[in-house]
């Protein structure tokens, strides 16, 4: 079940880069690869490893949080993050989004020490990868 896992992630890893390529050029997160990705891990965590749902609570949090303040973060962030819990696991999950926000503060951090102008929002599938990416170098 180890390499299952790690197979899991390392595809994980090669969809999040390409995540965090098209949020970052276009501002959005393909619905044609992350409702796929999603359904064909939940038929699996559910047949194999049922544990692993616990890692769909971050992203119905953020789901949440996207209903009351819409303008807060973006669908697609949303539904990368439960991706995300369903491949990783809960812990895993609230780890790598510890390191998004660690990241998204530096950045944002940066920027205002350098004075940089321009939009306030940030593409967050980029830091969220570097988050994951943190937890697989931990593993």
């Amino acid at each position: 079940m180890a390499i299952v896992n790690m197979l899991l992630i390392m595809s994980l890893i090669i969809l999040c880069c390409w995540f965090s390529y098209t949020d970052i050029k276009e501002r959005r997160i393909s619905n044609k690869l992350t409702y796929p990705a999603i359904i064909v891990l939940l038929v699996f965590r559910i047949a194999c490893s049922p544990e692993y749902l616990w890692g769909l609570i971050p992203g119905a949090v953020l789901f949440l949080i996207f209903m009351i303040i819409p303008r807060s973060l973006g669908a697609g962030d949303v539904k990368m993050v439960a991706l995300l819990g369903v491949c990783i696991g809960l812990e895993r999950a609230v780890v790598a989004l510890l390191l998004m926000c660690i990241f998204v503060f530096l950045y944002q951090g940066g920027r205002k020490l350098l004075s940089m102008g321009g939009p306030t929002s940030v593409p967050l599938a980029p830091f969220l990868t570097l988050g994951l990416l943190g937890i697989v170098i931990e593993l």
